[in-house]
């Protein structure tokens, strides 16, 4: 059906280059509340969207369905918007290009054992991780688990010759609990996902949301001044998820990042590498081709605490006077592209978890933040506030809680001093523990 409709756009102008995105998904959820089943959830989702390009004009419509009928109502649509249009040079639709396929990479991407399972078995599954959870000291309370499987496939074809295809499938599994002493109550949370619903440790999960709960209670304030921080992977994560935000070309153009201008030179500690590597086998965020239908490859965003790139669709790269490096993405059919990232990583280091807190002399292993969304993209400005672990002379002591930490991103990152070995993916983006040497505790 995309090449007919395809073919039908080619036929319709020579001087109006055309696009077609096409997605189709189905998701099912179980969850349970306090230890008993909820409910279920099914649902499947099928829609089209059409960019058309011409003088440096661009259009675009979108709708649920993508049958040809449909597919040639968005094109007359998008027809409709070119004139009414400001031109612009970097609107551009890109041509095939060679490297995208993968099979072996493919494979990895797809599970045939997905939406098999009856939902008796998966809620024994979701027992199980709820059992583990329990098992941690002052667990009391399991308020909901949740299990989900989604598998879904991807056209993009244009009227240039490029046709891409994807599928991808994926599992994961949350929970929510809390611990309780005397009347102070601390919640804490759960999470795996994987490719194959078979890879997803349950019981890990539990253990996590259990542990996360049960090490807060009895939280005391922590001590005010400078002080060394580390953050658990999980943390780490948030920190990398605004980072991604920032090395978006789109962002660094329209002044919004504090990375701009930047390339080439140290925006944090020479123990600072970042990479996005959307071919990483089995990565949540893995693709062998961008939603613009180009391949995609790996990358390295910070190498040694220098700057090497941005995340790059055609239209940001244009205005650069270079080519994508296959990292447009969308939210959904109904949206166009734009840069971002697929499987977004800090470098794991050398010492192992245990041997950067036994290096800490005074410091918090922080579990939480609150806040994030606060930080300034400009200035890199921050004041969250944190959760977590007092370190002493080398160990975990007493639980901390209503503090702050402030301080300015870039200055954070560049006191980095210490990356442990072991690097964890939270959906698709991944981080080790690794620890700032000074930052303003309040």
């Amino acid at each position: 059906m995309a090449r007919e409709a395809v073919a039908w756009m080619q036929a319709q102008s020579a001087a109006t280059a055309a696009e077609l995105y096409v997605s189709r998904s189905e998701n099912r959820t179980l969850s349970r509340r306090e230890g008993v089943r909820d409910g279920v959830e099914t649902g499947e989702t099928e829609g089209a969207g059409v960019r058309v390009a011409r003088e440096g004009r661009m259009g675009f419509a979108s709708s649920g369905g993508a049958d040809l009928a449909a597919i040639k109502e968005l094109y007359a649509r998008a027809l409709e918007q070119l004139p009414c249009a400001e031109p612009n040079p970097c609107r551009l639709l890109p041509g095939p290009q060679p490297g995208g396929e993968d099979e072996a990479l493919a494979a990895t991407l797809w599970d045939e054992a997905l939406f098999s399972s009856p939902w008796a078995e998966v809620s024994t599954r979701l027992a199980g991780a709820e059992a583990a959870a329990k098992c941690q000291p002052g667990v009391a309370k399991l308020l909901r688990s949740e299990y989900s499987e989604s598998r879904g496939a991807t056209i993009v074809a244009g009227t240039s010759g490029l046709f891409s295809s994807e599928r991808g499938a994926s599992a994961e599994v949350s929970l929510v609990v809390s611990a309780e002493e005397g009347a102070e109550v601390q919640l804490g949370e759960g999470y795996r996902a994987a490719r194959r619903a078979a890879d997803i440790d349950f019981a890990a999960a539990g253990r996590e949301a259990g542990r996360r709960a049960s090490s807060l209670l009895g939280a005391r304030r922590a001590k005010a001044g400078k002080s060394s921080v580390l953050f658990e992977p999980w943390v780490g994560v948030e920190f990398l998820e605004l980072l991604a935000e920032l090395l978006s070309a789109e962002e660094v153009q329209g002044g919004r990042s504090l990375l701009a201008g930047k390339i080439g030179r140290s925006v944090a500690s020479p123990l600072v590498s970042v990479r996005d590597d959307p071919r990483r086998p089995g990565g949540l965020g893995s693709c062998r081709f961008d939603d613009e239908g180009l391949p995609t490859r790996d990358k390295a965003m910070i190498s040694g605490g220098i700057l090497r790139g941005y995340f790059h669709d055609t239209a940001s790269a244009a205005r650069e006077g270079g080519s994508s490096n296959g990292c447009a993405f969308r939210g959904s059919y109904k949206n166009t592209p734009s840069p971002g990232a697929s499987n977004l990583y800090l470098a794991p280091g050398e010492l192992t978890r245990a041997g950067l807190i036994a290096g800490t002399r005074e410091g918090i292993l922080v579990s939480e933040v609150l806040g994030m969304h606060m930080v300034d993209p400009i200035s890199g400005a921050f004041s969250v506030g944190i959760s977590g672990l007092a370190v002493e002379k080398g160990s975990l002591t007493h639980p901390v809680k209503g503090a702050m930490i402030a301080g300015n991103l870039l200055e954070m990152l560049s006191r980095v001093d210490g990356v442990a070995d072991a690097l964890i993916f939270y959906g698709s983006v991944g981080a080790p523990t690794f620890r700032v040497s000074a930052l303003d505790v309040a």
